[in-house]
Order: structure tokens, then sequence, then C-alpha cells
């Protein structure tokens, strides 16, 4: 009977409709990676806004339809990797955020690994309220970007790079303190927050495109 299971099954693992969301993640990171390269930094933040949907999206669906496995987790902790960590830090580095500075990059790479294996060791943790995350998750490294890259247009570039390297500083301690943070749970914010800095920065791209 094993023989005949091993026949039947022609690939390592099995994948279901919520791992394909999860792995949208790997076709918007890498097309947010190829607008920094092409200088579009706007473009680049509004895709990493989408993935970032994809990745909130996973979690719900798979809840819903009682889809939770640790192959999924382990999946979706490689698509943080790709969105959170590689994506937003080249992002920058490219933009011009390089020399000393990049130091706060590695920063966020290390500890947003070491965050992201705790998270695929233990996943969310349960509150009074409801699932949070343990350690500040590394969604809000997008958040970062696209707040660094609103206040470059009104502020000098010195003061600007001087608050995204304390940022990034303050974000990699607080992804690995022992403490919960909050979750987004409810549906609507999620769509709001996702899709809405997404034509954002959609619109600041193609406003520069035709200035």
């Amino acid at each position: 009977m094993t023989r005949d299971i091993q026949r039947s099954e022609r690939f390592i693992i099995t994948l279901n409709k919520v791992d394909l969301v999860t792995l949208s993640g790997v076709l918007t990171s890498s097309l947010a990676v190829a607008a920094a390269l092409s200088g579009s930094i706007y473009l680049c933040t509004s895709l990493l806004f989408l993935a970032m949907l994809g990745d909130a999206l996973d979690g719900i669906l798979a809840r819903k339809y009682k889809l939770e496995r640790p192959f999924g987790r382990y999946l979706d902790g490689f698509m943080d990797i790709l969105i959170y960590l590689v994506a937003p830090t080249l992002a920058l580095y490219i933009h011009g955020f390089n020399g000393l500075w990049v130091i706060a990059l590695w920063s966020v790479l290390i500890c947003g690994s070491i965050r992201l294996s705790v998270f695929n060791d233990i996943g969310n943790i349960q509150e009074s309220n409801g699932l949070a995350y343990l350690g500040m998750p590394v969604f809000w490294s997008v958040f970062i970007l696209g707040g660094f890259l609103l206040l470059e247009l009104l502020l000098p570039q010195w003061l600007v790079y001087s608050l995204l390297s304390v940022s990034l500083c303050a974000f990699s301690y607080a992804m690995i303190i022992r403490r919960p943070f909050f979750k987004f749970k409810k549906l609507s914010h999620i769509l709001t927050l996702t899709i809405g800095n997404s034509l954002l920065f959609l619109v600041l791209h193609l406003s520069l495109q035709h200035a």
C-alpha cells in the first residue's frame, strides 16, 4: 500500500488553495524588486503593499477553511523574508540609503530573520483579546518604507535619512523583544491599509512618470 501511495504522489507536497495565495508573494515581491532596480521606488512600494494583502489573506483563509498546517506557516515565513526583509532593504539601498546607513538595513535583516524563525516555531500567540504576535511583526517594514518616501517629499535628505535610520534600528529591536504586538483581525482594516496605500504609491508613480 505504501508503494501505491508513493506512485500516486508525483510531488513532494500537495498545495492547497491557500498555499497558492501565499505563493503570490513571489510574483509581487519579485516585481517590486524589478521596479526598484529600474528606479521606480513608488511602484516598488505599491507592489509591496499588494504583496502584504496576499500575505494577510492567506492566514485568514487558512483559518476559515481549516487549512492550517506547519507547511503553510513555513511557506509563509519564506514569503515574509522576500516581501518584508529582502525587497524593502534592497529598495532602500538602491534608492540611495547606502554607505554607513546600511548598518540599519543589516539590523533589520538580522533581527527580522530571528523574528521569523521564532514565528515558524511557535506561530501566533493567544492573548485575552485574540491572536497576537510575539515581537513586532516584520510587515511594518513596508509601512516604514512608505513613510520614509512621503517624508522625503517634504524634508531635507539628511533629516529623513536620520529619521529612517533611527526608525529601522528601533524596529529591529522591537522585532526581537519578548512582548505581544497587535495583530490586525478585521478584513476591512486590512483592505483599507493595503489597497489604499498601494493606490497612493501607484498614483505617485504615475504622476512622476507624467511630470
